[in-house]
């Protein structure tokens, strides 16, 4: 079949563009080489002009006499990019048999390791069960034993009241809810825990921090209601103004000390340099909810300014954990329960 005349120019003149755009990416690179001979690669002028082209040059194309003088001035991180590549080193990991965090964490074993580090856990009812063989009893949360994202996560209240946390559908009678989930061909165990309430008897906010390792990135509080509404906070509680437009938005209860001492306290146990520690606020303090290594619902929705920063610190976590490692820290806890 002959390819429509417009379409092919339209191919010619991309193959033009793309000739143009190598010939100027071969000028930048001589130019800066000009500059680097005028005033020497550690110069405040060439660094000032690598700035200024340094998004332009393709990462592959980028060579070492460029990036060296630079590397004390980065001027691009990004906690996505770092997320991605942090899940390609785990797969590399675990080729040589060596899971750390793993994707679908055992529920019940993110509360033993809370639980040995002194870190409240909602009380576990049952564990590891068959749908069909749950105890429907009401304020209790059911959950799969195994999974991530809040897939599959439900509130249930009573047999009129079963809230569906990650999409918010409310199921009006158990008989439908049962039905749904055999519609959903659900594989896996299932887990029961009480429904951690607040002050006003509601289900309570979940707040999640991003942790790395023992730094405090951002906190994020959860109300669900018609939808989950979110407030994002930097880690002294201050509303981040950037994070406003890109979910539905309320005004935050805000947080205590308390939940990012315990938040610390766990992330300086794993040998991880991330993890998203999930707690309930709850009417009388905060309970672990689950570690998340991998924030799926949220990953790409954070503004440029806070997936900057958060980038920064992954940076920063992964040369402090690499420091630790070299100096034989045991991370007892952690290889207690997941290793």
């Amino acid at each position: 079949m002959t390819q429509p005349k417009l379409l092919i120019n339209t191919l010619s003149q991309l193959d033009i563009n793309i000739k143009q755009f190598e010939a100027i990416q071969e000028h930048i690179s001589l130019t800066l080489d000009r500059i680097a001979l005028m005033y020497g690669r550690d110069s405040k002028e060439y660094v000032e002009s690598l700035e200024r082209v340094y998004k332009i040059i393709p990462t592959g194309q980028i060579k070492q006499p460029y990036i060296i003088p630079y590397m004390s001035f980065p001027t691009y991180y990004s906690h996505v990019a770092k997320q991605v590549d942090y899940m390609q080193f785990k797969q590399h990991l675990s080729e040589i048999n060596c899971n750390i965090s793993p994707w679908n964490n055992n529920k019940k074993t993110d509360q033993q390791f809370a639980q040995s580090l002194d870190i409240p856990t909602p009380k576990l009812l049952q564990s590891e069960c068959k749908f069909e063989n749950i105890e429907f009893t009401e304020s209790t949360v059911i959950k799969p034993s195994f999974d991530s994202s809040s897939r599959n996560v439900f509130f249930y209240f009573n047999n009129e009241n079963i809230v569906e946390i990650k999409t918010n559908h409310i199921f009006t009678s158990l008989e439908e809810f049962k039905t749904e989930i055999t519609r959903r061909k659900i594989q896996g165990l299932w887990q029961t825990e009480t429904l951690i309430l607040n002050k006003d008897n509601e289900a309570a906010h979940d707040i999640k921090v991003y942790m790395y390792y023992g730094v405090v990135g951002a906190v994020l509080e959860i109300k669900r209601l018609d939808q989950a509404y979110q407030c994002w906070y930097d880690k002294d509680g201050s509303i981040l103004e950037s994070e406003h437009g890109n979910q539905p938005w309320f005004e935050g209860t805000g947080f205590e000390p308390q939940v990012l001492e315990y938040a610390a306290k766990i992330s300086l146990n794993i040998p991880a340099p991330f993890m998203r520690i999930d707690f309930y606020k709850g009417a009388d303090g905060y309970y672990l909810g689950e570690l998340t290594p991998h924030p799926g619902r949220y990953f790409p929705e954070y503004s440029p300014e806070l997936d900057k920063k958060l980038g920064q610190l992954f940076c920063e976590a992964e040369a402090r954990l690499f420091r630790d490692l070299l100096h034989n820290k045991e991370f007892k806890h952690y290889f207690e329960y997941y290793i």
